[in-house]
């Protein structure tokens, strides 16, 4: 984007570097100013968001610079009707009577606009109202491990509340939480992983006992206890960055915590939904991240995970 000379005295420093000599502006917005063309394009991530045309500055830039800045500075993008700037051009020519400011105060409403604060009728304040304090005197209500257990809300689609435990995942991790009653004690909680297996025990209570739904490195895997809520975190084998031979990313996603889980406790999904991929991951690097699929590739790929999904559904 072209910059072009300041065409009018005013006291300004550039966005990028903060340089205040030979300082040229922004010939979009013309409101941000630059030293040079280089400070521009690396400010530009920032300014592009503010970086907005002003027609109407712009028309009267050439007569009125410091009205067309006040404008651009005050975000004014309305094109005023004839007898409005008629009126402006009196009020500021004019010796006595509202001055010019007032006179674009009544036509804007204010001189620094900002977002109003919402408005509620009093019926509409009472049921807020009610609702808060409802949901303060439950919290009160609750002992805090029972309140942090609630708080646990596994994502849509990428995990779930189980009864006895629940689980969530990144395309690095898988998070199982487990809620320990009262009355168990320490030397009654049985944690065993494998790369392969897990199994979980609550004194005679078997909360999970089998073959991972996919393997893990186990000793980078750790679990803890806070707030009677048990936490295990897994970390995927296959994963985003590191995937095991012929695996692609769809690879990596879980569908339930065990292989064999039952249906209520497993995912019903026949590909991994978008957000899943937008996750976290071990590692990141934007200048790491794969090239988009071909139409062919992506079909290959589909095709695949297709077959992958039908043969572990039949296990």
């Amino acid at each position: 984007m072209p910059v072009t000379e300041v065409g009018f005295c005013e006291t300004k420093d550039c966005a990028n570097c903060g340089e205040t000599g030979d300082l040229l502006r922004c010939s979009r917005c013309h409101a941000a100013y630059f030293c040079s063309a280089k400070c521009q394009k690396a400010y530009w991530p920032f300014h592009r968001m503010s970086c907005h045309k002003n027609e109407f500055a712009d028309a009267v830039e050439e007569a009125e610079p410091k009205f067309a800045g006040w404008m651009r500075s005050h975000g004014k993008l309305a094109v005023l009707k004839d007898d409005e700037i008629e009126r402006l051009e009196r009020a500021g020519a004019a010796t006595m009577g509202v001055s010019r400011a007032e006179v674009m105060d009544s036509m804007y409403n204010r001189l620094e606009p900002k977002p109003k604060e919402p408005s509620y009728s009093a019926e509409e304040l009472a049921a807020m109202r009610m609702s808060h304090e409802a949901t303060a005197n439950q919290a009160y209500s609750l002992p805090l491990h029972q309140l942090a257990w609630q708080q646990i809300q596994p994502a849509e689609h990428l995990g779930q509340d189980c009864a006895t435990y629940k689980w969530s995942q990144s395309q690095t991790e898988v998070d199982v939480y487990v809620q320990i009653p009262n009355q168990i004690r320490r030397h009654e909680i049985v944690v065993h992983c494998t790369p392969d297996k897990l199994l979980i025990k609550l004194g005679e209570k078997m909360i999970l006992n089998g073959q991972l739904y996919s393997q893990i490195k186990r000793e980078d895997s750790m679990w803890l206890l806070e707030n009677n809520i048990l936490h295990l975190t897994m970390l995927k084998r296959n994963r985003r960055g590191n995937y095991a031979n012929q695996c692609t990313n769809a690879d990596t996603f879980w569908r339930s915590v065990l292989k064999r889980a039952p249906h209520q406790e497993r995912l019903t999904l026949a590909y991994p939904p978008d957000k899943y991929y937008a996750l976290p991951f071990e590692g990141y690097d934007s200048s790491q991240l794969p090239s988009r699929l071909t139409s062919s590739h992506a079909a290959s790929q589909r095709q695949l995970v297709d077959q992958q999904v039908q043969a572990r559904n039949q296990q």
